[in-house]
């Protein structure tokens, strides 16, 4: 089994962007795991390794791309 490498710097980057994302709309991080199918809690606590389908996953849901998310100022 290959061990996921964990970059908890980029983590905290890609759920404060989540979070930013999901603010607007009005929604519960409860909401958004009902109508996505994922726990976007653990997403945007960086509590867990996300995949890119997850990450272009949300970035559908939110109707953006995935060069569109990484576009903006994360500094990855």
């Amino acid at each position: 089994m290959v061990r996921q490498i964990r970059n908890n710097e980029a983590l905290s980057k890609i759920a404060a962007k989540l979070k930013t994302l999901r603010k607007p709309t009005g929604k519960l991080q409860k909401e958004i795991t009902q109508e996505t199918g994922m726990n976007i809690g653990d997403f945007e606590s960086a509590a867990t390794n996300l995949s890119i389908s997850s990450l272009e996953r949300l970035c559908c849901y939110y109707g953006l791309t995935l060069a569109e998310f990484f576009d903006e100022e994360l500094g990855l």
